[in-house]
């Protein structure tokens, strides 16, 4: 199982669909099939699957090669060389009773990770899958927006190729102006006031755009917003001398990383990158 587990916590953008089964489980055996089907239909998406079996250790490799073959179960196999549920199962996940079927996606890149101890039909099957190729392929990663703030000062990032560099996944804008753009539309779903400060949610789809340390908000739950609308005014800083705004996105899996190329300045003003740790300016 540790060659299962180091397989799907590979640092690269590849999805993988692991299915535990067996020969003599009739429900993992009826869902497979889908599974190949839908998988191999995003395969350019870069999902990846993987049956392991959980036959017993007289199956292996005869018996499940041969069903295999029989089933035209035309993807990645393995067997499983464990008979300790009790170590095995809490490495995927610390709930797996040991049943099959079972299953487990992982996109590692984003941290979308997520488990099924049942039977899954091919409609919910492929939904997962569009969730996790969704987490890779969100507007973050095509689109440019313009900055919430004129004359940006400073933008953090976290650099993912920096072994020094510790995550962060806010983007901070300084700016003489404190006026506050609305980065995309949506529906603001949360309007909230902490320690002096409005933090604004505005929901677009299945991501969420967080608006944090604001001195004062125009809009209210519930509320459309368009794509580059005044949505409020940032606070200041620590020493309360130039505004300051901390911006995030999330989708319902967690963070999503952020870099200065996710964002455009508004007209021609100029942007200076702040480098974090030592990291060199670009």
């Amino acid at each position: 199982m540790a060659d299962v587990v180091k397989l799907f916590n590979t640092k690269s953008d590849t999805i993988y669909v692991v299915n535990f089964w067996a020969t003599f489980c009739k429900p993992c055996v009826a869902e497979i099939p889908n599974f190949i089907k839908i998988a191999n239909q995003y395969k350019k998406q870069k999902v990846k699957l993987l049956l392991v079996s959980l036959d017993l250790p007289s199956f292996y490799p005869k018996r499940i090669a041969t069903f295999a073959t029989k089933n035209n179960f035309t993807t990645n196999l393995a067997w499983l060389d464990e008979t300790d549920a009790d170590y095995f199962c809490p490495m995927i996940d610390k709930d797996w009773s040991g049943a099959i079927p079972a299953t487990i996606i992982v996109n590692n890149k984003t941290g979308y990770k997520k488990f099924f101890e049942a039977e899954m039909k091919g409609e919910e099957f492929e939904k997962e899958v569009k969730k996790a190729i969704g987490s890779v392929n969100t507007p973050m990663t095509t689109t440019k927006f313009f900055m919430p703030m004129d004359a940006v000062v400073s933008v953090n990032y976290f650099d993912p190729k920096s072994a020094a560099c510790l995550p962060t996944f806010s983007t901070t804008f300084k700016s003489n102006d404190s006026t506050v753009y609305a980065v995309t539309e949506g529906e603001v779903s949360t309007v909230v006031f902490v320690e002096n400060m409005n933090a604004v949610i505005i929901k677009k789809d299945s991501l969420f755009y967080i608006y944090s340390n604001l001195k004062s908000v125009l809009i209210k739950r519930g509320d459309s917003v368009k794509a580059d609308q005044i949505i409020g005014y940032a606070s200041g800083d620590l020493d309360s001398v130039i505004p300051k705004l901390e911006f995030y996105v999330s989708n319902e899996y967690g963070p999503i990383v952020l870099s200065k190329n996710n964002f455009k300045c508004r007209g021609n003003k100029s942007i200076y990158f702040t480098p974090m740790l030592g990291m060199e300016p670009e």
